[in-house]
């Protein structure tokens, strides 16, 4: 028993160090760099006003809308069935995935969190459903990625079927190999609570401002860290390329901007990439939507580590026939 105990003591002060070098680096990084990391937040926050917010705040009320009032339950179940079939999931489940793929991240984990709390859809399936719903916004991919970085709408809307349909395959892939298991339709015995329409709406409002809290938050903060990292590695002159997967795999909407320095014949690949990882930044968003008692997060960051190879590899196969 005493060696069982010293190794759990040891394990423990490891994972207790690492966190204290990541965050003393981290406050390193911002001391040194406060004046890069100073111009960074500016541009942090014109793209949380300009873009974000515009684009997902809307949504993300509508989401809370469709789920408190019952509404999102019969989408599921109706024009969600072929996701069901498709993916082995519930018909909450199957609304979670559609406001996903239509309002971007985080809507969609949002909505498959909102619906675990409910008591609608078993752990499981929530983990499922984080590792499926969260692609980019087709409003951010085709406005955004499209025409700001590859010059095409068309290229947005091929860049965006693209991060839609590796999720999917990952969906795929994990009902094959570990199908969730089937549960007795709550139809009969699940009901919406009655409310009246004026408490659903503030209620959404509210839940709604809190999560773009949470979106803005991250980005204005990884703005910053990509402020102060910029400063660091600037003296070292990095590739293009390296330079945008870097800040690529910290926070999206950067490394967008990064992507457009680059030759317009790498673009697409490399967008696609990065679309399918999405940011460390929106990883964190989600784990902060999903606060509390939250379902494990491995399946999510593991899926998209997976579907940014796909996005990459289908982004070669189509760049050379879209961008010939």
């Amino acid at each position: 028993m005493g060696n069982v105990r010293t190794g759990q003591v040891i394990k423990l002060d490891y994972r207790k160090a690492a966190v204290m070098l990541m965050s003393g680096f981290i406050a390193l990084l911002f001391f040194k760099n406060s004046e890069a990391a100073s111009r960074f937040v500016s541009r942090g926050i014109e793209v949380s006003v300009t873009r974000l917010i515009p684009s997902l705040f809307p949504f993300l009320v509508v989401s809370s809308l469709l789920l408190s009032s019952g509404l999102g339950r019969v989408i599921g179940k109706t024009a969600g069935k072929p996701l069901c079939a498709l993916l082995g999931i519930s018909g909450e489940g199957a609304c979670a995935v559609l406001l996903g793929f239509i309002c971007g991240f985080p809507v969609g984990a949002k909505c498959a969190y909102s619906l675990l709390g409910e008591g609608k859809i078993e752990k499981r399936e929530c983990e499922r459903l984080l590792a499926i719903c969260s692609i980019p916004s087709p409003a951010f991919v085709i406005g955004v990625i499209g025409e700001d970085v590859l010059g095409s709408r068309s290229g947005g809307v091929w860049l965006w079927l693209i991060c839609g349909a590796s999720a999917l395959c990952v969906g795929i892939f994990l009902r094959l190999v570990s199908p969730l298991p089937t549960t007795p339709s709550a139809d009969s015995t699940v009901c919406v609570a009655r409310k009246n329409f004026s408490t659903i709406f503030t209620s959404s409002v509210r839940e709604g401002a809190e999560s773009m809290l949470y979106v803005c938050a991250f980005v204005i903060f990884f703005s910053a860290f990509l402020g102060a990292l910029d400063a660091v590695i600037s003296p070292f002159s990095l590739p293009q390329t390296a330079r945008a997967l870097l800040f690529g795999f910290f926070e999206l909407t950067s490394g967008s901007l990064e992507i457009s320095a680059l030759e317009k014949s790498s673009r697409f690949a490399i967008c696609a990439l990065t679309a399918g990882w999405s940011g460390l930044s929106v990883h964190f968003q989600t784990m902060a939507i999903c606060s509390g008692e939250r379902p494990s997060f491995k399946p999510f960051i593991l899926s998209h580590a997976v579907r940014a190879v796909i996005g990459y590899l289908a982004a070669l196969l189509l760049g050379g026939l879209l961008f010939c």
